[in-house]
C-alpha cells in the first residue's frame, strides 16, 4: 500500500458511487494525487473505503466523464492535466447553483484572483501569454456571434492561474471552477440582456490581458478587481 493511501485508512462513507467520486475528486483538487499520479487499484480503494469494486468503477467512470481521470487498459488510472470546458461540460447538470454560492465565489474570487494576475504578470511565459491569448480570443469570436462565451471566460481565468507557476494556486483555481462555470454563465445570461454589455466585458478582459502582456502587475491587479466589482454589481441589481 502505498503513502499516500495511509493518510486515509479511517475514512469513513456511505457506500454510494457519488460519494466515493467526490471523496477522490476531493483528493485529487488537494494535490493528494497530481496529474500523472496513477491512482490506486479498484481493489486497493475497494478495501481502503470498504465499498464494493463496482462502486469503485462507477465513480472511475464518473470521473473519467468530468475530465479529472484517465483510464490506460494494462496500466490503470491516471490523474489528467484539467481542462476547463471537460470539467464545465462534466458539472453542468449536477448541483444548483444557488444565491449564497453566487455571493461566496464572488468574495472567494476577488481575493483570490487580484492575487493571481499580479504573479502571472511577473512570470508568465510567451507560451503562457499565448494560451491566454488564445482564450481572449475565443471570447471575442463568440461576442462577435452574439454568444455566451462563458467557457472561454472560464478558460481564460484559469489559464491566467496557470501562468503563476505555483500548483497550489492553479488547484485552488480548479476546485473552484465547478460554481465558476455555472455562475459565469448565469451572470452572462443576465448581464447579456443589457445592450452594449458583452462589448464591455470582452474590454475588460482585453485590459486584463494587456497588463498581463506588458508585466505591469500594479495594472492587472486593478484591471481584475474592476472586473469582478463590476460582475459582483451587476448580479446584485
Amino acid at each position: 500500500m502505498n503513502a499516500k493511501m495511509k493518510t486515509i485508512l479511517q475514512f469513513k462513507i456511505r457506500k454510494t458511487y457519488e460519494e466515493v467520486a467526490d471523496y477522490i475528486k476531493e483528493q485529487i483538487m488537494n494535490g493528494v494525487y497530481k496529474p500523472g499520479d496513477r491512482l490506486p487499484s479498484f481493489r486497493e480503494f475497494s478495501e481502503l473505503l470498504g465499498v464494493g469494486q463496482s462502486t469503485i468503477r462507477e465513480a472511475i467512470s464518473s470521473l473519467k466523464t468530468m475530465g479529472l481521470v484517465t483510464i490506460r487498459h494494462g496500466e490503470g488510472t491516471f490523474v489528467t492535466r484539467f481542462n476547463p470546458e471537460d470539467v464545465l461540460s462534466g458539472f453542468e447538470m449536477i448541483h444548483p447553483v444557488t444565491e449564497q454560492d453566487v455571493m461566496s465565489l464572488l468574495e472567494a474570487r476577488k481575493i483570490i484572483e487580484t492575487g493571481i494576475v499580479q504573479l502571472a504578470s511577473e512570470r508568465r511565459s510567451d507560451e503562457d501569454l499565448k494560451r491566454i491569448e488564445e482564450a481572449l480570443n475565443e471570447m471575442e469570436d463568440t461576442v462577435a456571434k452574439g454568444d455566451l462565451g462563458d467557457k472561454a471566460d472560464l478558460k481564460f481565468h484559469y489559464e491566467i492561474a496557470r501562468a503563476c507557476h505555483n500548483p497550489v494556486l492553479e488547484f485552488m483555481m480548479q476546485s473552484i471552477s465547478e460554481t465558476m462555470g455555472k455562475t459565469l454563465k448565469a451572470s452572462r445570461e443576465k448581464m447579456f440582456q443589457t445592450k452594449g454589455y458583452p462589448e464591455q466585458l470582452l474590454a475588460e478582459h482585453k485590459d486584463i490581458f494587456k497588463a498581463i502582456a506588458n508585466k505591469n502587475s500594479k495594472k492587472a491587479e486593478e484591471a481584475m478587481l474592476y472586473h469582478l466589482l463590476g460582475v459582483e454589481k451587476e448580479l446584485l441589481d
